[in-house]
């Protein structure tokens, strides 16, 4: 049929850690040896996805490499991990509690000093890559734990290995070894007359004992109070940083730095400028969790205001909260407005692409819109109501109709005829192509590619579309969870529906949308802590370091698997370092998703336009 999508762009602890590095270090072990970019790119006018596509090469993208990550463990602590300790109700040991004496657990491993379900051998890490002190996290994204320390396995933090051996190029020589091309014996950490605590440093400037480096050609000892740093500006107990001058000092007291993950010790007190500083009255950093003693916490000056103040992000401070009108999920604006295009519904307003309370009905350019049924809008989540249509280009497809350039309906799937044709947008196949050719609406090449059938969205792994929203699946479009969950990021690509109630990345609890137990990821809010920072809510993306408003006209574009994702009668223009949401498919205007335009239009030139 023709025309193809009216408007739419859219398919639907530290501390036991560092106590085995010092332990490995002493005789008893034998010497040891060791933006307004979409989610909507991270620019000052972008925010948060702009620079995290495939094509892109984001400046975030993690740096880890199996080779670092025994010495850069310390470094990703996450900054919520000494706070998120359950009250002390005088129990220990069980999932969730603090660790018992000598760092044990009735259940999981003990991990920053609570016991969790992650973080042993053969397990995934924790969040901020942690893992217990027997095992490193190895390998990319969330990363897996693997036993450290012993003869063959990966050093453990701060190049440690037990039994007296040697961290040779971050694997463990055992003692009585020779050493893998430094040669050589390993005896108590050092290869032959190298490498160790007050010897020379061996070829190419390496140290093999835990906790040294090699300094005008001698290997010093490292991370102690007032010694220089260890690599990766690690040192050797969580009370203390890498601080200026590059030398290990107290941390976490008031007036002093800041810990690993910008944590501080002492009650009353909050990271601020790398200094802990007293927090939450009038003026003052927020604590923690964006708590303060009155008031509420701007999140985009991370300080405390007064109630009716004005918020930097918009709006003012209303209910302990910044509230701004017109953003989806909140109150209308004067006149019954929304920002946008979003609707204005029994006092809300609904983002553009978003299903309506009335059924049958999408939000579409600031409109109430019939959804569903042929030559309409798809609904939410690119649902149709025809037995065997496809969502195409945001518009249902009756079965046997045209699919444009990708083919024809078939049972739900768009299928090429003729040599070399495939199916697309069903579960379990290829994704469709939302740019096809590789070009890009209105030049930028921002249209996410998309999935046909309800219910489903393009993962960033496979390539192919699976049932999204619910716990552990892919994050909807528009980074849609089913019940309340959070579309977490647990890896620079991947973005996954963590439920209601469940831990984030960021170690804290999704509530409602909102990571860390309610404190960041929606709209107002400031962003999660992640690589990079994100948004956990529906339609939000990271702008500096707040959550703001992604997919509506004018808006930055939102996080999508793959390309840009906005809202039904947009598309993501502005190229793929970053975007903004514009009105498709019209006269002039940008061709739509997968090169669509309004019917008896063809999108044609370049850039591509509807003509």
């Amino acid at each position: 049929m023709d025309r193809c999508a009216i408007r739419q762009g859219r398919t639907v602890a530290l501390g036991s850690m560092m106590a085995l590095a010092v332990a490995l270090v002493t005789p008893a072990c034998g010497g040891g040896g060791s933006n307004l970019t979409g989610d909507a790119g991270d620019t000052a006018g972008d925010a948060e996805g702009a620079t995290d596509t495939p094509t892109d090469t984001p400046v975030e993208t993690p740096t880890d490499t199996p080779a670092d990550l025994p010495v850069d463990v310390p470094v990703d602590v996450p900054a919520d991990v000494p706070t998120d300790t359950p009250t002390d109700t005088g129990t220990c040991g069980a999932l969730g509690e603090p660790c018992c004496a000598g760092d044990t657990c009735t259940a999981g491993s003990c991990v920053g000093g609570i016991c969790r379900d992650c973080g042993a051998p053969g397990l995934a890490c924790c969040a901020g890559r942690l893992c217990d002190e027997t095992s490193v996290c190895t390998g990319g994204g969330a990363g897996t734990c693997a036993r450290c320390g012993g003869p063959g396995e990966p050093c453990c933090t701060l190049g440690a290995c037990s039994g007296g051996g040697c961290c040779v190029g971050d694997l463990c020589t055992g003692a009585g070894s020779t050493c893998p091309d430094l040669g050589g014996t390993c005896l108590d950490g050092s290869c032959g007359d190298c490498g160790g605590a007050g010897a020379p440093c061996c070829v190419g400037g390496e140290c093999t004992a835990a906790a040294t480096l090699c300094q005008g050609g001698t290997c010093v000892t490292c991370g102690g109070a007032g010694e220089t740093c260890c690599p990766g500006d690690t040192c050797t107990s969580a009370d203390l940083a890498c601080g200026m001058g590059g030398t290990c000092q107290a941390c976490g007291g008031a007036g002093e730095i800041c810990c690993d993950g910008d944590t501080c010790s002492d009650a009353g007190t909050a990271c601020f400028g790398g200094v802990c500083r007293a927090c939450g009255g009038l003026g003052e950093p927020c604590c923690d969790g964006g708590a303060c003693e009155t008031g509420c916490c701007d999140p985009g000056e991370s300080t405390s205001i007064a109630d009716g103040a004005d918020c930097s992000t918009g709006g003012s401070c209303t209910g302990g909260a910044c509230v701004r009108c017109g953003d989806p999920g909140g109150t209308c604006c004067a006149g019954d407005t929304c920002g946008g295009g979003g609707c204005c519904v029994g006092g809300s307003c609904y983002a553009s692409g978003a299903d309506l309370p009335t059924a049958g009905q999408i939000c579409a350019g600031g409109t109430a819109t019939a959804c569903g049924a042929d030559g309409a809008l798809c609904c939410q989540d690119s649902t149709c109501s025809g037995a065997g249509s496809c969502c195409f280009g945001g518009l249902c497809v009756a079965n046997g109709d045209g699919c444009g350039l990708l083919g024809t309906c078939t049972d739900g799937a768009c299928e090429s005829g003729g040599p070399g044709g495939g199916s697309c947008g069903t579960d379990g196949a290829d994704c469709c192509d939302g740019t096809p050719g590789g070009g890009g609406p209105g030049g930028g090449g921002g249209a996410n590619d998309f999935c046909t059938t309800a219910g489903l969205a393009c993962d960033p792994e496979s390539q192919t579309c699976l049932d999204c929203g619910g716990d552990g699946q892919p994050c909807c479009e528009g980074a849609l969870c089913d019940a309340g969950g959070c579309c977490d990021r647990s890896d620079f690509d991947v973005r996954t529906c963590v439920a209601d109630g469940s831990d984030c990345s960021t170690g804290g609890a999704c509530a409602a949308g909102s990571c860390d137990g309610g404190t960041c990821g929606l709209i107002g809010q400031p962003c999660c802590a992640g690589d990079p920072d994100f948004c956990s809510g529906p339609y939000a993306a990271c702008a500096g370091a707040v959550c703001m408003a992604c997919g509506g006209l004018d808006e930055p574009c939102c996080w999508s698997a793959t390309g840009r994702y906005c809202g039904a009668s947009y598309v993501c223009a502005g190229g793929m370092g970053g975007g903004r949401c514009v009105p498709c498919g019209a006269d002039a205007q940008a061709c739509c998703q997968a090169y669509t335009c309004d019917s008896g239009l063809a999108c044609e030139g370049f850039p591509p336009a509807c003509r």
